[in-house]
Protein backbone atom coordinates (compact mmCIF):
# COMPACT_ATOMS: atom_id res chain seq x y z
CA UNK A 1 0.00 0.00 0.00
CA UNK A 2 1.70 3.04 -0.60
CA UNK A 3 2.19 6.04 1.13
CA UNK A 4 -1.19 8.42 0.29
CA UNK A 5 -3.54 5.38 -0.05
CA UNK A 6 -1.88 3.81 3.26
CA UNK A 7 -2.36 7.53 4.75
CA UNK A 8 -6.20 7.61 4.14
CA UNK A 9 -7.21 4.52 5.31
CA UNK A 10 -5.70 4.59 8.36
CA UNK A 11 -7.32 7.84 9.02
CA UNK A 12 -10.70 6.94 7.72
CA UNK A 13 -10.34 3.71 9.92
CA UNK A 14 -9.29 5.56 13.17
CA UNK A 15 -12.50 7.24 12.31
CA UNK A 16 -14.35 4.22 12.01
CA UNK A 17 -13.06 2.62 14.97
CA UNK A 18 -13.56 5.33 17.31
CA UNK A 19 -17.02 5.51 16.47
CA UNK A 20 -17.63 1.38 16.72
CA UNK A 21 -16.17 1.66 20.14
CA UNK A 22 -17.68 4.93 21.47
CA UNK A 23 -20.91 3.78 19.83
CA UNK A 24 -20.65 0.29 22.33
CA UNK A 25 -19.65 2.27 25.95
CA UNK A 26 -22.54 4.39 24.89
CA UNK A 27 -24.98 1.58 24.43
CA UNK A 28 -23.52 -0.05 27.83
CA UNK A 29 -24.50 2.73 29.76
CA UNK A 30 -27.71 3.53 28.43
CA UNK A 31 -28.60 -0.23 28.99
CA UNK A 32 -27.55 0.48 32.54
CA UNK A 33 -29.42 3.20 32.93
CA UNK A 34 -31.87 1.73 31.33
CA UNK A 35 -32.01 -0.93 34.12
CA UNK A 36 -31.46 2.13 36.89
CA UNK A 37 -35.02 3.56 35.85
CA UNK A 38 -36.86 0.21 35.34
CA UNK A 39 -35.41 -0.48 39.04
CA UNK A 40 -36.71 3.10 40.23
CA UNK A 41 -40.20 2.69 38.69
CA UNK A 42 -40.55 -0.61 40.14
CA UNK A 43 -39.05 0.02 43.46
CA UNK A 44 -41.62 3.35 43.65
CA UNK A 45 -44.48 1.55 42.00
CA UNK A 46 -44.01 -0.90 44.97
CA UNK A 47 -43.94 1.10 47.76
CA UNK A 48 -47.12 3.03 46.53
CA UNK A 49 -49.50 -0.30 46.08
CA UNK A 50 -47.75 -1.57 49.72
CA UNK A 51 -48.51 2.00 51.44
CA UNK A 52 -51.94 2.15 49.97
CA UNK A 53 -52.74 -1.70 50.90
CA UNK A 54 -51.75 -0.85 54.75
CA UNK A 55 -54.06 2.53 54.37
CA UNK A 56 -56.78 0.41 52.70
CA UNK A 57 -56.38 -2.50 55.22
CA UNK A 58 -56.10 -0.11 58.55
CA UNK A 59 -59.35 1.79 57.08
CA UNK A 60 -61.14 -1.07 56.67
CA UNK A 61 -60.11 -1.91 60.49
CA UNK A 62 -61.81 1.22 61.24
CA UNK A 63 -65.01 0.60 59.56
CA UNK A 64 -65.55 -2.47 61.25
CA UNK A 65 -64.69 -1.03 64.57
CA UNK A 66 -67.37 1.83 63.65
CA UNK A 67 -70.30 -0.38 63.10
CA UNK A 68 -69.12 -2.51 66.17
CA UNK A 69 -68.42 0.17 68.35
CA UNK A 70 -71.06 3.18 67.13
CA UNK A 71 -73.52 1.34 65.35
CA UNK A 72 -73.32 -1.44 68.15
CA UNK A 73 -73.50 -3.99 65.16
CA UNK A 74 -71.82 -7.19 67.13
CA UNK A 75 -71.79 -9.24 64.08
CA UNK A 76 -68.77 -7.25 63.33
CA UNK A 77 -66.75 -8.48 65.95
CA UNK A 78 -64.93 -10.71 63.98
CA UNK A 79 -64.25 -8.41 61.04
CA UNK A 80 -62.58 -6.56 63.84
CA UNK A 81 -60.33 -8.91 64.38
CA UNK A 82 -59.60 -10.18 60.69
CA UNK A 83 -59.17 -6.53 59.58
CA UNK A 84 -57.00 -6.46 61.89
CA UNK A 85 -54.58 -9.76 61.38
CA UNK A 86 -54.56 -7.96 57.45
CA UNK A 87 -53.16 -5.03 58.43
CA UNK A 88 -50.68 -6.50 60.34
CA UNK A 89 -49.95 -8.56 57.69
CA UNK A 90 -49.30 -5.77 55.12
CA UNK A 91 -47.04 -4.62 57.37
CA UNK A 92 -44.96 -7.32 57.69
CA UNK A 93 -45.14 -7.58 53.83
CA UNK A 94 -43.49 -3.84 53.71
CA UNK A 95 -41.04 -4.83 56.35
CA UNK A 96 -39.64 -7.42 54.03
CA UNK A 97 -39.78 -5.31 50.87
CA UNK A 98 -38.31 -2.31 51.69
CA UNK A 99 -34.69 -1.37 52.63
CA UNK A 100 -33.10 -1.92 56.51
CA UNK A 101 -32.72 2.03 57.18
CA UNK A 102 -36.95 2.06 57.48
CA UNK A 103 -36.92 -0.44 60.60
CA UNK A 104 -36.93 2.00 63.14
CA UNK A 105 -40.10 3.63 61.31
CA UNK A 106 -41.62 -0.23 61.24
CA UNK A 107 -40.87 -0.58 64.89
CA UNK A 108 -42.98 2.58 65.57
CA UNK A 109 -45.38 1.51 63.03
CA UNK A 110 -45.85 -1.64 64.62
CA UNK A 111 -46.27 -0.02 68.41
CA UNK A 112 -49.01 1.83 67.58
CA UNK A 113 -50.72 -0.72 65.58
CA UNK A 114 -50.14 -3.39 68.57
CA UNK A 115 -51.59 -0.45 70.92
CA UNK A 116 -54.60 0.23 68.15
CA UNK A 117 -55.60 -3.47 68.60
CA UNK A 118 -55.43 -3.67 72.25
CA UNK A 119 -57.79 -1.02 72.48
CA UNK A 120 -60.28 -2.67 70.62
CA UNK A 121 -59.54 -6.35 72.21
CA UNK A 122 -60.29 -4.92 75.69
CA UNK A 123 -63.60 -3.48 74.31
CA UNK A 124 -64.23 -7.01 72.67
CA UNK A 125 -63.01 -9.51 75.57
CA UNK A 126 -65.50 -7.50 77.97
CA UNK A 127 -68.68 -7.75 75.84
CA UNK A 128 -69.09 -4.04 76.82
CA UNK A 129 -71.47 -3.89 74.01
CA UNK A 130 -73.93 -6.71 74.51
CA UNK A 131 -74.20 -6.46 77.82
CA UNK A 132 -74.85 -3.28 78.12
CA UNK A 133 -77.26 -3.74 75.30
CA UNK A 134 -78.77 -6.83 76.87
CA UNK A 135 -79.38 -4.36 79.94
CA UNK A 136 -80.36 -1.57 77.84
CA UNK A 137 -83.38 -3.48 76.78
CA UNK A 138 -83.75 -5.20 80.03
CA UNK A 139 -84.31 -1.58 81.70
CA UNK A 140 -86.01 0.20 79.34
CA UNK A 141 -83.13 2.10 78.30
CA UNK A 142 -81.68 3.53 81.73
CA UNK A 143 -78.02 1.94 80.48
CA UNK A 144 -76.38 2.60 77.45
CA UNK A 145 -73.48 1.91 76.07
CA UNK A 146 -71.62 5.59 74.49
CA UNK A 147 -69.94 4.13 71.79
CA UNK A 148 -69.35 7.53 69.72
CA UNK A 149 -67.14 8.52 72.87
CA UNK A 150 -65.69 5.70 73.07
CA UNK A 151 -64.44 5.81 69.35
CA UNK A 152 -63.29 9.49 69.90
CA UNK A 153 -61.60 8.82 73.62
CA UNK A 154 -60.43 5.34 73.37
CA UNK A 155 -60.01 4.55 69.41
CA UNK A 156 -59.52 7.78 67.04
CA UNK A 157 -56.26 8.78 68.81
CA UNK A 158 -54.72 5.84 68.22
CA UNK A 159 -55.93 5.26 65.02
CA UNK A 160 -54.53 8.69 64.11
CA UNK A 161 -50.80 8.11 65.50
CA UNK A 162 -51.28 4.91 63.22
CA UNK A 163 -52.61 6.28 60.10
CA UNK A 164 -49.42 9.03 60.38
CA UNK A 165 -46.94 6.43 61.28
CA UNK A 166 -48.04 4.68 57.75
CA UNK A 167 -47.85 8.10 55.99
CA UNK A 168 -44.06 8.49 57.14
CA UNK A 169 -43.35 5.07 56.21
CA UNK A 170 -44.44 5.99 52.73
CA UNK A 171 -42.71 9.33 52.96
CA UNK A 172 -39.38 7.23 53.44
CA UNK A 173 -39.92 4.95 51.22
CA UNK A 174 -40.10 7.69 48.58
CA UNK A 175 -37.11 9.86 49.36
CA UNK A 176 -34.99 6.81 49.76
CA UNK A 177 -35.70 7.45 45.48
CA UNK A 178 -33.84 10.59 45.46
CA UNK A 179 -30.16 9.33 45.43
CA UNK A 180 -30.81 6.70 42.96
CA UNK A 181 -32.38 9.43 40.77
CA UNK A 182 -29.47 11.37 41.22
CA UNK A 183 -27.39 8.30 40.25
CA UNK A 184 -29.01 7.84 37.42
CA UNK A 185 -28.49 11.41 36.07
CA UNK A 186 -24.78 10.73 36.63
CA UNK A 187 -25.53 8.18 34.56
CA UNK A 188 -27.05 10.69 32.00
CA UNK A 189 -24.19 11.83 31.85
CA UNK A 190 -21.46 9.29 31.52
CA UNK A 191 -23.79 7.61 28.49
CA UNK A 192 -23.06 11.35 26.77
CA UNK A 193 -19.43 11.90 27.53
CA UNK A 194 -18.25 8.76 25.23
CA UNK A 195 -19.95 10.07 22.58
CA UNK A 196 -19.10 14.01 23.42
CA UNK A 197 -15.11 13.17 23.27
CA UNK A 198 -15.60 11.03 20.40
CA UNK A 199 -17.07 13.91 18.99
CA UNK A 200 -14.10 16.10 19.61
CA UNK A 201 -11.56 13.65 18.69
CA UNK A 202 -12.99 13.76 14.93
CA UNK A 203 -13.35 17.27 14.56
CA UNK A 204 -9.67 17.08 15.14
CA UNK A 205 -8.85 14.36 12.96
CA UNK A 206 -10.94 15.84 10.26
CA UNK A 207 -8.55 18.90 10.48
CA UNK A 208 -6.09 17.11 10.35
CA UNK A 209 -6.74 15.24 7.32
CA UNK A 210 -8.11 18.25 5.56
CA UNK A 211 -4.35 19.77 6.63
CA UNK A 212 -2.43 17.06 5.64
CA UNK A 213 -4.46 16.57 2.08
CA UNK A 214 -4.43 20.31 1.59
CA UNK A 215 -0.37 20.30 1.76
CA UNK A 216 0.27 17.22 0.55
CA UNK A 217 -1.94 16.60 -2.53
CA UNK A 218 -4.40 19.57 -3.30
CA UNK A 219 -1.56 22.21 -3.20
CA UNK A 220 0.94 19.83 -4.92
CA UNK A 221 -1.96 18.77 -7.72
CA UNK A 222 -2.59 22.56 -8.25
CA UNK A 223 1.00 23.76 -8.53
CA UNK A 224 1.60 20.98 -10.94
CA UNK A 225 -1.73 21.57 -13.22
CA UNK A 226 -0.81 25.58 -13.17
CA UNK A 227 2.90 24.68 -13.93
CA UNK A 228 1.64 22.41 -16.84
CA UNK A 229 -0.54 24.97 -18.47
CA UNK A 230 2.16 27.37 -18.64
CA UNK A 231 4.19 25.22 -20.65
CA UNK A 232 1.82 24.30 -22.62
CA UNK A 233 0.58 27.56 -23.31
CA UNK A 234 3.55 29.89 -23.11
CA UNK A 235 6.34 27.11 -23.22
CA UNK A 236 7.74 28.19 -19.63
CA UNK A 237 9.84 26.10 -17.99
CA UNK A 238 7.81 23.27 -15.97
CA UNK A 239 8.56 24.16 -12.38
CA UNK A 240 6.80 23.03 -9.20
CA UNK A 241 8.25 24.35 -6.04
CA UNK A 242 5.49 22.77 -3.47
CA UNK A 243 6.42 20.21 -0.98
CA UNK A 244 5.68 16.69 -2.86
CA UNK A 245 5.85 13.39 -1.06
CA UNK A 246 4.99 9.85 -2.29
CA UNK A 247 2.98 9.78 -5.24
CA UNK A 248 2.69 13.71 -5.71
CA UNK A 249 6.81 13.41 -6.08
CA UNK A 250 6.41 10.23 -8.34
CA UNK A 251 3.84 12.48 -10.87
CA UNK A 252 5.84 15.44 -10.47
CA UNK A 253 9.02 13.54 -11.57
CA UNK A 254 7.27 11.70 -14.90
CA UNK A 255 5.78 14.81 -15.67
CA UNK A 256 9.47 16.88 -15.78
CA UNK A 257 10.48 13.40 -17.89
CA UNK A 258 7.66 13.88 -20.42
CA UNK A 259 8.63 17.69 -20.95
CA UNK A 260 12.39 16.82 -20.72
CA UNK A 261 11.72 14.29 -23.72
CA UNK A 262 9.97 16.36 -25.34
CA UNK A 263 12.11 18.81 -25.48
CA UNK A 264 14.91 16.73 -27.01
CA UNK A 265 12.85 15.94 -29.66
CA UNK A 266 12.08 19.01 -30.66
Amino acid sequence: MTGIRKRVTIGFLSIVVLLFFSGLVSLFELNNMSEDIESILNSSRQSIELSESMLDAIRANDRAVVNYAVLRDSTYADSCRLSFEAFSAKIEQARRETSASAAPLFDSLETFASELNGVVERLRASRTIENLLMLDSMSGGALSFDGRRWYYQNYLPVYNSTSNSVMRVMSLAQSTLSPRAERLSHNAYRSVTPVFISLLVMIAILLMFYYFIVIYTVNPIIAMNRSLGDWLRYKLPFNVKTECQDEMRELKEKIENLVNVNKTQK
